[in-house]
């Protein structure tokens, strides 16, 4: 039985002092492949760099939040690493209307780039979409050639069957195992989602699952997003773990995880 991770920061300043003991804590949970997924240009670099030091996958990309930095242009390092053995994706990114650290029309244009880029180059999307789903599902349109991982996926059932007319995988985390409404509706959501479309993740160091939350997240911490969903599924962990894993390589055309 392999479970994965689907998106963790582990070249995170957060993290990066802990790699070696986070490594080995995921491997004894039996946490055997994750995503290290970048979000700026040194933290994609960081992530090819982890990725092949413990022989994970890596994406790279410029986050919402860091857009207005990048001035309308592509990192040129980025058409050099993107040919690395370990990425296995573009992301994350998206548009993010929550915090706006980024303007909404750099966001948007930014994420066209970045899409065109993923296109070029035949890799799958990584996104990251908050408070913006109605506007990025209208950019989206125009790539349906693309295959989109919804990132933490937040669109509630409002936005369910938009999303799954895409070549797409839905992510789910550690919210999936917290109390309160909104966890509730989450719940909801993921039990209308078809099994081939489900993955799971930490997005450590942050979404930390019961009974950590408000603590630092670690890519071992996903086996307690496995099991709450196997609750609600009423299956067995190594049942959902197939599926899990099969969604992942269906999705990134992997011969073996």
């Amino acid at each position: 039985m392999i479970l994965i991770d689907s998106h963790c920061h582990l070249n995170s300043k957060e993290l990066l002092p802990f790699e070696n003991d986070l490594i080995k804590r995921a491997y004894e949970a039996g946490i055997k492949k994750f995503i290290i997924v970048g979000c700026d240009l040194d933290d994609s670099l960081k992530a090819v760099e982890l990725a092949n030091k413990y022989n994970q996958y890596a994406s790279i990309g410029i986050h919402p939040h860091e857009t207005e930095r990048y001035k309308k242009n592509i990192p040129s390092e980025f058409y050099e690493a993107v040919h690395d053995k370990s990425i296995i994706a573009i992301g994350e990114i998206g548009l993010d209307f929550h915090y706006m650290h980024s303007p909404a029309d750099i966001q948007k244009e930014f994420f066209e780039l970045q899409l065109n880029f993923a296109r070029e180059f035949n890799k799958p999307v990584i996104l990251h979409i908050r408070e913006a789903m109605s506007e990025a599902l209208n950019i989206m349109k125009n790539y349906n050639d693309l295959k989109f991982l919804f990132h933490c996926y937040s669109g509630g059932t409002e936005f369910l069957e938009r999303s799954l007319e895409f070549k797409s995988l839905l992510a789910f985390g550690g919210a999936l195992t917290w109390k309160g409404k909104a966890s509730e509706n989450l719940r909801e959501t993921f039990l209308k989602t078809p099994l081939n479309r489900i993955i799971f993740e930490t997005d450590c160091p942050y979404m930390a699952p019961a009974p950590f939350r408000g603590k630092l997240n670690e890519p071992s911490y996903v086996k307690y997003i496995y099991d709450r969903a196997c609750e609600m599924l009423n299956i067995k962990i190594e049942e959902l773990a197939d599926i899990v894993e099969n969604n992942i390589k269906n999705f990134f055309m992997l011969q073996r995880i």
